[in-house]
Parts: structure tokens; C-alpha cells; sequence
């Protein structure tokens, strides 16, 4: 009789990572070593040793903040960078994002808020220990120096380490004013990533990889049709099946929970659960674009955005151009689905989950458990992908009430077809834009309408601003208080946006980018048509109305210059160019494109991006490519569609994301000017750099491109 001993890969890769690893639940092994430091304010413990931990304040999701933080934090301490570990931070009110109300991960505004708390709070900690020194040696703070983990006294030539002086200098009271440095050793350097040994490794743990003592497992199925609610279940079969340890009702889906996970997922197919019907229930994505569709010449709208006079636009001698454009939903498809385990005792509720928001856990578990907040505990993992699926709390909440049901420690994991058929979409919009034209085309006037659900409504449950959803405006003017109404960065004096909410029961979220994900290609199509009707080369007709933005016409300029705009292109192949500001950051892009059988091939994208300066330049390389790739996929490949009232589409079969060997050859140029810090990781989404006119050239209606 033989054995086989199976070793998956991930173990096969923790097994070898030679005492890196820290199974499932346990610190890091930094954080581990921590324990006995010094504690420097809320970002910084100091070992004896000399080993810096760095508490950042946000979840790693692949976007690389935890270097360029824990970059920052090392910077101004003038710690060892070698010696240097990152956690992520606990739920606690020091690391809610700084100006909001709660802590999350979002918005591409990790480093560009916390750059300057971080770095005073690293100031103060540097004063503590040149203190801790000076009162040691009896020499003036002034005259000493501190570099690789060190304080020196030059003139004496003493020195010591971080480690040997923390613990007298954690007792000394906290700067009010630290002075920050005004030169960086470590910021515009290329580190290797903190987060990337780990998950190559096989030590990573991300929300999927949770293991706890005498853990369970569960698995849901959930009313198909939006909306609909649980009315019963035969369970009998699956409470039959191996393993089974309950069958768990919630108000809107029914959830099995079993020793593992297959075994919960295979007697969840023999459930028999009923929902109760809706009036959604006949609902398709026909009818919710026709619906839409109607509301573009609605008499009435909300005004968000307006500046100059639009009067022209309604005049009708004016010499006017309109187009109409829409998106469809689109799905987050994070590579690991939708997890959370949840452990209910008598004193508080646990989590480990790969959240975007610690502050939602914390409401979620509040609500089901009835506890005082501060007896939750939320320890964040990895992210397996974000984009946004993960500030959501509604699998976080079916955590919590299997948890409390079964009382014991309990792993959710949605299968693939339920994370794709219950996501919260990035919401199908349309858009109508009006221009009244100079005489040389420009737009003088330039109304422009949106149409669709509201993310707001259902992320924060707030009124409207004057009947407006905000986001549904994101990447449609600047973020500058000096020019709050201009569009883009385009020098279109007179402006109006308008709102017209229409609901829809599907659910939908913060996608990628947002809102600014399909104005950029609103805008932008628009754009590109006004030039073709004036006759005039893209790049030149957006020069021109970028005149008053030097950032962004600097940006325009980079990329055609680096893509050879002016250079004559292989047959059969053609350009598209786009522009845009998004988070803060201008960002401008050239595809090259070809088509094979009414199929747009994408060969080459050459991508200029100022995001003010570059913390970790490869990082801004590297998400600007994931940018433009998501870009890609969601106008060449994604769709989510409705019918009956559900979605459609059930796995990575009917919902494809663009494969590797249809990614093109990406190039980013990173421009420093030294403004103001723009967010990275959303910047380049918006873009569909073939815009329209492109398409129109290539002379295919193309069903394609969305």
C-alpha cells in the first residue's frame, strides 16, 4: 500500500521560504519581534535590537502604498531601510484617513494624505532619540546627526544605535512641532516592494489563507434576482451530506457551513432555498439603457457643475454638435473572491478579512452583535485584488451572522459564479454632450448630461448635493478650488454638467476610478469628434484647448513626442490619443490600434503621467501598466448584463478579462513637476486612448469598444 502526500503549491512555497513564514493568523514576524519596543506615536516601534517597525495605515492590495509609506516613515526618522518592517494597522481612530470620518483604503489617496502626518510623525520620534542621545552624552541637540539608524555626536565621534536609545527616548514628551527634513535619502528610489518576497514566497496570507484553531467552513447561494428574499429552504439533502454542520438562513441568501470548504460547496448544491418574487424580476439591460436613454432629453436635470454663460448652447442659430455615448455595468473580478472568517466569543467579535474598510467591519459587526465598538476586533489581511469590491461589507455581514449562529470560528468563501452574479457594478451610464462651436470648431459652450444609478446612495445613503450624485462627476472638472468648473483641463469657458439620477436594482459600487472610469471616455470621444468635424489632428485641436494648463499640456506633449505622433504608421494600423486629470494626477495616452475581422487589436499604449512627484517611481510605472490594463479589459472584453432581473453572466467563461496575449507593449513616462501629490493607481483607467473617432476610421461600427 502506498501513500500519497499532497503539497499544494502555496505550501510547497511557505515550506521553503526557510523560517519567513508566519502561519495563517500570527503577526509577522516584525511585528512579532516589535512586541518588546519602544512605541513611537501610532506609526513607529523601535526594537532593542534596532529593528523599526512601521505601522502603515492602509491595506496592501497590490498597489505598493505599503513601501512607499513605510519609504516615507524611514526617510524622516533616518532609520535603516534593512531594518525596516510594515504591518498594516489595526482598527484604531489614529489611522483613519486624515480629513474623513472613517478608515478605509481608497481613492488613491493613501500616500498623497498621509505623506505629511507620517513624516511628522516620524520627525518627532527622530527629536526624541537625538534628545535621548544629547541628555546621555551632554551635548547639544544641534550637534548631533542621525543617518542608517543612528544618532552620532560628529565632534566626539560617539554614536548610537536607534535600538539602545528607545527606550529612553520613548519617555521623553512628543514634539508638538517637529522640524521635517529638507533632504530625502530614500524617496524617488526604486525599493524593492515590501509586500512581493512574501507572495512569491508563498507566505503571504490574504484573506483566503486564514486558518484558525477548530475553524469551519461556509459557502452561500444567493437570491439570484436583486432584491429578492429568502422565503425557505429544503435543506434536508445537504444537512445529509459529509461534513455538514448546519444550514444557516439569512434574509436574502442561505449559507451551509461543513468542515471545508468543498464539502460545503457540494452539499450547497442540493439545497432547494425559494425567494420571493420581485418587480424586477422581468428587468433586462435593454430596458434599463432605453430607460436612459429617455432621461437624455428629459426637460429636467440637476445642475452639478456650471460656469460662463450656456446660453448658446440653446440658441438655434448656434452652430451646435451632439453625441451620445453609454457604458455598460462592469464587474470588479478580484482574483480572490468574496472571504471573510468571523470568531464570536463572549468579550468581542474577531475579524480576518481583506478589507478596504475597517471602519465598515466595524459598523457590520456592531449591528449583528450588538456590542460596543470597541469590543471588535478587525485584523485586515492582504487584498487579493480591490478595486473597489472590497469597501463593501456585505459578505463581511454574512460573516458575522453565520458566526453567530454556528459560534465558532467560521470561514465564508463565495464561489466564483456567486462573486461574479452579486458584485456592486460599476454602473452602466449614459452621457450626452452639446457643444456650440467658434468658427474655427472650437467648443465656446459645452453642455454635458449624465444619466444612471447613484454610487453614492448606496455607499453612504446621503441626500444628493442639489439633487446631484458627486461621483457620477469624477474626472469631469478639476480638483482645484481655482477652477472648480472647468472640464478636464480644457479651456471651455462656459460648462455646464447635469445629473439626472435613474435607478436601477442593480447594485452598484465604487469601480476602479469611479465615476471618472466612463467620463474619461465620454469627454474624450467628444473631444476627438469636434476635432474630426474641424478638420484638425487630434493631438493639435487638444493642445490648443489645453493652453491655460501647462501641467496638462506638458503631459499631451510628453506622450506624443514619445510615441512619434508625427511619424508616419505601418499599414492598416492607426492612433488614438486621450487626456485626462483623475485624483489629482494629469495623465495622457496613445494607442496604437489595428482591426482583424472587426476585432480591435491593440499593439502598442505610450502613457505620460504627472502625478506631482514619483515616492517610488517603478511603483508609478507599475500602476500606470494595471491601469491601463484594467482600461483595456473593461473596454475590449468586460460586460455585465441583465436579464429577468439577474445578471447573466456567472464565470471568467461568459465574463472574460483581457488575456495576456492581448496586452500590448505599455510604455509610461513619468513627469516630475513637482506639484502638488496626485494619486497613482486610478489615474490611468479612464482612458480609452482610440477613441471614437479612431473606431469611425478604421471604419468598423465596432462593437467592441465601449
Amino acid at each position: 500500500m502506498s501513500t500519497i502526500t499532497s503539497l499544494d503549491r502555496r505550501l510547497f512555497l511557505a515550506s521553503s521560504a526557510a523560517g519567513e513564514l508566519m502561519i495563517a493568523l500570527g503577526l509577522p514576524i516584525g511585528a512579532a519581534r516589535a512586541q518588546a519596543a519602544a512605541v513611537f506615536g501610532s506609526f513607529l516601534r523601535i526594537a532593542p535590537d534596532g529593528q523599526v517597525t512601521a505601522v502603515v495605515p492602509c491595506v496592501e492590495m497590490g498597489q505598493g502604498s505599503h513601501t512607499a509609506l513605510a519609504m516615507i516613515l524611514t526617510d524622516e526618522l533616518g532609520a535603516d531601510w534593512s531594518r525596516v518592517t510594515v504591518v498594516a494597522p489595526p482598527l484604531g481612530l489614529a489611522y483613519r484617513t486624515p480629513g474623513r470620518p472613517f478608515q478605509n483604503t481608497s481613492g488613491s489617496q493613501m500616500v498623497r494624505r498621509w505623506e505629511t502626518p507620517l513624516r511628522r510623525s516620524a520627525a518627532a520620534a527622530r527629536e526624541m532619540l537625538v534628545q535621548a542621545a544629547a541628555n546621555q552624552w551632554r551635548v547639544e541637540t544641534t550637534a548631533c546627526a542621525v543617518a542608517n539608524g543612528e544618532v552620532s555626536h560628529p565632534p566626539s565621534g560617539r554614536r548610537a544605535t536607534f535600538g539602545a536609545l528607545a527606550g529612553e527616548a520613548a519617555k521623553l514628551p512628543e514634539p508638538k512641532e517637529p522640524a521635517v527634513r529638507t533632504t530625502r535619502t530614500l524617496i524617488g528610489k526604486s525599493l524593492p516592494r515590501v509586500d512581493i518576497p512574501a507572495k512569491v514566497n508563498g507566505s503571504a496570507v490574504f484573506g483566503i489563507d486564514v486558518r484558525l484553531p477548530g475553524m469551519i467552513f461556509a459557502t452561500i447561494r444567493q437570491a439570484p434576482v436583486f432584491g429578492a428574499k429568502l422565503v425557505s429552504v429544503d435543506d434536508t439533502k445537504a444537512r445529509a451530506m459529509p461534513g455538514v454542520i448546519d444550514v444557516v438562513k439569512l434574509p436574502d441568501a442561505v449559507a451551509v457551513v461543513a468542515d471545508s470548504f468543498w464539502r460545503a460547496k457540494s452539499a450547497a448544491d442540493f439545497l432547494e432555498p425559494v425567494y420571493s418574487g420581485t418587480a424586477h424580476a422581468r428587468i433586462s439591460t435593454d430596458d434599463i439603457m432605453k430607460s436612459q436613454q429617455i432621461q437624455l432629453d428629459s426637460p429636467v436635470a440637476s445642475v452639478g457643475i456650471e460656469s460662463g454663460d450656456i446660453s448658446t448652447v440653446h440658441s438655434a442659430s448656434a452652430n451646435l454638435y451632439r453625441a451620445d455615448y453609454s457604458v455598460p455595468f462592469i464587474h470588479h473580478a478580484t482574483m480572490e473572491p468574496m472571504c471573510c472568517t468571523a470568531h464570536l466569543t463572549d468579550d468581542k467579535f474577531e475579524f480576518w478579512v481583506p478589507t478596504q474598510n475597517h471602519t465598515g467591519v466595524q459598523q457590520v459587526a456592531v449591528k449583528v452583535s450588538g456590542m460596543a465598538p470597541d469590543k471588535i476586533v478587525v485584523n485586515a489581511t492582504l487584498v487579493g485584488g480591490g478595486f473597489g469590491r472590497k469597501f463593501e461589507q456585505d459578505f463581511v455581514e454574512q460573516a458575522a451572522l453565520i458566526a453567530k449562529a454556528v459560534k465558532r470560528p467560521v470561514k465564508l468563501i463565495w464561489t466564483r459564479e456567486e462573486d461574479i452574479q452579486h458584485g456592486f457594478y460599476r454602473p452602466a451610464m449614459s452621457a450626452r454632450l452639446t457643444a456650440d462651436l467658434d468658427p474655427e470648431g472650437f467648443p465656446r459652450a459645452l453642455i454635458m448630461r449624465v444619466v444612471g444609478p447613484s454610487v453614492v446612495e448606496h455607499t453612504i445613503g446621503q441626500p444628493f448635493v442639489n439633487g446631484v450624485d458627486p461621483v457620477a462627476f469624477l474626472g469631469v472638472s478639476t480638483e482645484t478650488p481655482q477652477s472648480p468648473s472647468r472640464i478636464q483641463q480644457y479651456a471651455i469657458k462656459n460648462f455646464r454638467g447635469e445629473y439626472v439620477y435613474q435607478p436601477t436594482h442593480v447594485p452598484v459600487g465604487y469601480w476602479r476610478s469611479v465615476g471618472a472610469s466612463q467620463n474619461g471616455f465620454f469627454i474624450e470621444s467628444f473631444i476627438d469628434e469636434l476635432a474630426a468635424k474641424a478638420g484638425k489632428d487630434p493631438y493639435a485641436f487638444r493642445q490648443r484647448l489645453l493652453q491655460k494648463s501647462p501641467r496638462g499640456l506638458a503631459v499631451l506633449d510628453r506622450v506624443a513626442k514619445e510615441a512619434g505622433w508625427e511619424q508616419p504608421l505601418a499599414a492598416g494600423r492607426h492612433r488614438g490619443i486621450a487626456f485626462s486629470e483623475c485624483v489629482g494626477s494629469m495623465f495622457a495616452a496613445i494607442a496604437e490600434i489595428s482591426m482583424t475581422g472587426g476585432v480591435p487589436n491593440v499593439h502598442r499604449v505610450v502613457c505620460a503621467i504627472d502625478c506631482g512627484k514619483a515616492i517610488h517611481p517603478e511603483n508609478v510605472i507599475r500602476q500606470t501598466e494595471g491601469c491601463v490594463i484594467m482600461g483595456l479589459s473593461a473596454a475590449l472584453a468586460e460586460r455585465i448584463t441583465i436579464a429577468d432581473g439577474k445578471c447573466e453572466q456567472s464565470n471568467f467563461h461568459d465574463y472574460p478579462l483581457l488575456g495576456i496575449a492581448s496586452i500590448p507593449r505599455i510604455e509610461v513616462h513619468v513627469i516630475e513637476s513637482g506639484a502638488a501629490l496626485g494619486g497613482v493607481g486610478e489615474a490611468g483607467v479612464p482612458h480609452r486612448p482610440w477613441p471614437t473617432r479612431c473606431l469611425r476610421r478604421l471604419g468598423s461600427a465596432c462593437g467592441h469598444c465601449r
